[in-house]
């Protein structure tokens, strides 16, 4: 319990977002987004293009330790896929650029 307030109210999973908000050895942000979404929807970011690519990969290595590495992988794995099947003729057209060089 807290000093200030009776907390034995607040359901478990809301105390362990508050448990992660004071703690400052883990990034808040990403452990509330990984609890709270199974499968990332890539297609908002499609108006970044390519751009987004290298975003989407820091993310992920600031993520790694945070959740099991094998679960971890499947995700960044299934975000990879989703990315490429969704701009697959942008990534094409990069392709034949790079290799008329």
């Amino acid at each position: 319990g807290s000093l200030f307030y009776d907390d034995s109210d607040i359901p478990p999973d809301i105390r362990q977002y508050i448990a992660w908000n004071k703690d400052q050895r883990i990034d808040a942000a990403i452990c509330k987004v990984l609890k709270t979404h199974d499968h990332f929807d890539i297609k908002p970011f499609f108006q970044w293009k390519l751009k987004f690519l290298p975003v989407m990969v820091a993310w992920f290595q600031r993520a790694q330790g945070i959740e099991s590495e094998q679960s971890l992988d499947s995700r960044k794995l299934s975000s990879m896929y989703d990315f490429v099947r969704g701009m697959p003729m942008l990534i094409q057209s990069k392709e034949k650029t790079r290799q008329r060089s």
